[in-house]
């Protein structure tokens, strides 16, 4: 039986076969585009257009684009500060087997934004009033992770059975917890890196594919409890204000280490699908897997 190209590898050349088609067919130039990234997307960038384009690592994934798109919308019909589609052409279409969509390329210039900019900006998107007429999926923490298991040719079975495990004891956990806020619209990868100051000195917020409606917690604990209490990468000050800019303290909640326990799973599965790219991914991740196994906070990853 062949595979999906969810479960075949995600290269280059995949994503440039859907790249250039997508271009010639919207009009555009693809000559001389500069890959910004492969990992759960292919980003590259227009030199003819200020333009990037981006390319989904299956067709399977067209209705979790298709949302990204009427979030996209919706989001610059309220003025909320956040990457806009590209006008004038093809959202959402499929090309060899993959979804493109293509964005107004954005500069970024000054600080990088940090962990407070995360926590006013949800503050900021979780009082954005949703229109009725969009319909966002329920949230599913752990929604794309059997899948990565399943897709995975080169990984230890002794890995994949402790996370498959794993999975199955946090849904449980996850099944039982008490939410201190109203359920909403969540962004559901809330963290700095999602986030770009523009040489104006704007931050705003990009990637919309994980929006759900679900607990505004799992966007607390991404954007700012996990990175504190989970990695240690901010100082106590920093935390404190991150929390007055929200005005929750998700690290006192009580379900906040099943969430952080959960986030941790996603983050090692998606870098999962990459170990093959080179042997620091394939390190990074063989370290994930053994910190996971011993509950020692904080944790000592290396971002990727």
């Amino acid at each position: 039986m062949s595979k999906s190209p969810t479960a075949q590898s995600f290269s280059q050349q995949d994503a440039q076969r859907a790249f250039v088609a997508a271009c010639e067919h919207a009009g555009l130039d693809s000559r001389g585009a500069l890959p910004i990234r492969i990992g759960e997307n292919a980003l590259y960038r227009l030199a003819s257009a200020p333009v990037v384009v981006r390319i989904a690592r299956s067709a399977d994934l067209l209705p979790d684009v298709q949302k990204e798109v009427g979030v996209a919308r919706w989001l610059a019909e309220a003025g909320f500060p956040s990457v806009r589609l590209f006008p004038d052409c093809p959202q959402a279409t499929v090309y060899d087997g993959r979804v493109v969509t293509f964005w107004r390329y954005e500069a970024s210039e000054g600080p990088a934004p940090g962990f407070i900019d995360a926590a006013a900006m949800l503050r900021k998107l979780h009082d954005v009033v949703k229109p009725m007429d969009l319909l966002l999926p329920l949230f599913d923490p752990l929604a794309r992770v059997e899948g990565r298991l399943d897709s995975a040719t080169t990984i230890a079975e002794e890995d994949i059975a402790f996370l498959r495990q794993r999975i199955k004891d946090l849904y449980a956990e996850y099944s039982t917890l008490d939410f201190a806020l109203p359920a909403g619209h969540i962004h559901g990868d809330g963290h700095k890196n999602n986030l770009l100051r523009r040489p104006d000195g704007k931050v705003i917020m990009l990637d919309f594919e994980s929006f759900a409606w679900g607990p505004r917690e799992w966007d607390l604990c991404t954007g700012f409890g996990l990175p504190f209490r989970g990695f240690g990468w901010m100082v106590p000050e920093e935390y404190a204000q991150a929390v007055d800019a929200y005005g929750f303290d998700i690290a006192a909640w009580p379900g906040f280490h099943t969430i952080r326990r959960i986030r941790e799973v996603t983050m090692t599965t998606w870098l999962m699908q990459n170990v093959d790219h080179g042997p620091e991914v394939r390190a990074e991740f063989d370290r994930r897997v053994a910190s996971l196994r011993h509950d020692v906070l904080p944790r000592v990853w290396q971002p990727f």
